[in-house]
């Protein structure tokens, strides 16, 4: 796997004196906080994340993957929405998102942290009218769909806060969702809460096809994330692998550059 490194700074600071990828054209698009210019180097990791995937999907093919962490603010929800952007944007740019009946293609985000959710404030978009609402069965799945400031990106937020995250996302309710996602969307990628520390994020792993645990490498304990792993393992056997976020080079970076 593919080192994502130096999210939570990028994602505080919003851009970076590096060479970004290259802008959206739209001015609304560029104003957005998901907007701001990415650094060069991690930009280029989530491409080697991305061809790492693409590599096991050819083998194993999936249509669902839960983005999960051991513990609170290891990158799960930055990854999640940056790899989403990076989908929509070079995989599945010119693929039909809308139709005179309903909409299908491109990448589908869920916040399935029903806790402490994310996803709606990396996109500027109303957290409320989401997945607990689509679970509860409030709403349908079209008017849960949240368009993201990108083509071929779609997100459905949390919702409103759970009393039984575990029972909702463990439920035949959402095994059904997700496999009607999977047959609309290209690609839907869930993001949950961290998988040491509530019991949804297992019960979630069960419904899904594969799954990415994100370690904070040098503030997680290894012997947490070790324990993660195994669990995760035991509930859904398609570990794609681990992401070592904040991973620090203790070569200076402008060594390797001359190589």
């Amino acid at each position: 796997m593919s080192i994502y490194k130096d999210i939570f700074a990028w994602a505080e600071k919003k851009g970076g004196n590096e060479s970004p990828i290259e802008p959206e054209e739209s001015a609304e698009e560029k104003a957005h906080p998901l907007e701001a210019e990415i650094p060069r180097l991690l930009a280029n990791d989530l491409q080697v994340f991305q061809e790492n995937i693409e590599a096991i999907r050819t083998q194993k093919p999936f249509k669902s993957v839960l983005i999960t962490s051991s513990v609170r603010r290891e990158g799960s929800s930055i990854l999640s929405a940056n790899w989403g952007r990076l989908l929509a944007r070079e995989r599945f740019y010119g693929l039909p998102v809308d139709t005179s009946e309903e909409i299908a293609g491109g990448v589908l985000l869920v916040d399935a942290n029903l806790r402490r959710p994310a996803l709606h404030s990396l996109f500027d978009l109303d957290r409320k009218r989401g997945l607990t609402e689509l679970l509860t069965g409030e709403f349908q799945l079209e008017q849960v769909l949240k368009s993201a400031p990108r083509k071929n990106l779609w997100v459905i937020t949390a919702g409103k806060p759970a009393a039984n995250p575990a029972d909702l996302l463990g439920s035949l309710v959402m095994k059904g969702i997700l496999t009607e996602c999977s047959q609309r969307f290209q690609l839907v990628i869930i993001d949950s809460a961290p998988i040491s520390l509530y019991a949804e994020t297992l019960a979630l792993a069960k419904n899904v096809e594969a799954a990415v645990l994100v370690v904070h490498t040098g503030q997680t304990r290894w012997e947490v994330a070790l324990s993660s792993k195994k669990q995760l393992q035991k509930v859904n056997p398609n570990l794609l692998g681990v992401i070592l976020n904040q991973r620090k080079f203790y070569i200076p970076e402008w060594i390797y550059q001359r190589i």
